[in-house]
């Protein structure tokens, strides 16, 4: 039983690699993806402030609404049974908003709603596949969060912020479309050392879905559920102003995926997340960004020989169906201020080239992978 339970695991995982530090996106929002996903430790956009960091809520004088969009685009190679393929799962759309609302010197009040998930692997009608009765792998995850939010100023130094999640998660195998909701939450942290130095800290509890009926795993012609758990997530940054022109961000971030139902069953291991990002206003309208983005992959490929063909199956699922392995990323952005109020906000980000491969029986099985992104967002302040 456990392993078929394991392969089920690796065959409802397989769609989800629309994230690039794991099973997470490296950040929301223009702003914050142009800088290698920064937020922590320094202001973004409202979306993006709300997702990485509430607690640097209280650093708004005004309210604020921040409206953005990505365009994902992976470029995924599988290679299985002697064949290669590439995935026809090629563009994500990922819609982001945010508001940020001053309620007084003290209390600030927040709502976000952002994709966090939303990719699958489409070998449909290719011989790349890892059940030989199939016609290809085919998943599809989506996962939306909405994150009402509170920050409090307790001085002029330090600020404390709770985000909500409410998580809601549609996963699609073939057999029918499956839902689930959560609720988890965050805690966020901001510590001004001095007018230009900014420590931030962040910890997110786990949120846990549980998809009813998606798939026959075991061969008994009954459509069995699978539960996914992303794991708790700990951050911390530096943020620095050099210059009057020029902000600096440091951020690490740590992603025990080897703890969360579902990922350990399969192998995942921990993950630490490296992030540094600037910007430098050119004029009072134009501001420039860039960023660099680093997390060792938590999908190890492995060789090794069986007599059973489900650890087989799961090897395959893992490496082939799920390469969520996407480990430098660089990042580019501008904004520019349209009006007093309005600002254009646009970014790009490459995720290099990495390959993953495990050898079993002598079968080998093989995924190569690299990203591209589009963000751009629109920010009023009122």
């Amino acid at each position: 039983m456990r392993c078929i339970r394991f392969s089920a695991i690796l065959l409802v995982l397989s769609g989800i690699s629309f994230a690039t530090n794991g099973d997470f996106l490296i950040g929301v929002g223009a702003v914050s993806r142009g800088m290698g996903g920064v937020g922590i430790a320094t202001v973004t956009n409202a979306d993006s402030t709300i997702f990485s960091n509430p607690a640097l809520m209280t650093e708004y004088k005004r309210a604020v609404l921040s409206l953005g969009g990505t365009l994902f685009m992976p470029h995924t190679k599988g290679y299985a049974n002697g064949s290669s393929a590439t995935s026809n799962a090629k563009y994500f759309a990922i819609p982001s908003i945010g508001f940020i609302y001053p309620m007084s010197q003290k209390w600030f009040f927040g709502i976000s709603a952002y994709g966090i998930s939303g990719m699958g692997v489409d070998y449909r009608n290719t011989n790349v596949k890892c059940n030989p009765k199939s016609f290809g792998c085919y998943t599809n995850l989506q996962t939306m969060e909405l994150a009402p939010s509170l920050a409090y100023k307790v001085n002029e130094k330090f600020s404390v912020g709770f985000r909500l999640d409410l998580a809601y998660g549609a996963l699609d195998l073939g057999a029918g479309l499956s839902s689930d909701y959560s609720v988890g939450a965050q805690v966020g942290l901001s510590y001004k050392v001095a007018p230009t130095v900014t420590l931030g800290a962040v910890i997110k509890s786990p949120l846990k879905l549980n998809f009813a009926r998606v798939g026959d795993f075991n061969g008994d012609g009954v459509l069995d559920d699978m539960t996914l758990e992303q794991p708790w997530v700990f951050g911390a940054g530096i943020g620095v102003t050099p210059a009057e022109k020029l902000k600096v961000t440091l951020e690490l971030m740590y992603l025990p995926w080897n703890k969360g139902e579902g990922y350990k069953d399969f192998g995942w291991k921990e993950q630490w997340v490296f992030k540094v990002g600037g910007e430098y206003k050119v004029t009072d309208k134009l501001t420039l960004r860039a960023g660099y983005n680093y997390g060792k992959s938590p999908v190890k490929g492995s060789t090794f020989n069986t007599t059973n063909p489900l650890l087989e199956g799961a090897e395959c699922m893992k490496i082939v169906g799920f390469p969520a392995i996407a480990e430098h990323h660089i990042s580019l952005g501008a904004g520019y201020n349209l009006t007093q109020n309005v600002r254009l906000d646009i970014s790009y980000m490459h995720a290099f080239e990495n390959t993953v491969q495990s050898v079993v029986n002598g079968h080998l099985y093989k995924s190569k992978l690299s990203e591209d992104s589009v963000s751009i967002g629109l920010t009023w302040n009122f």
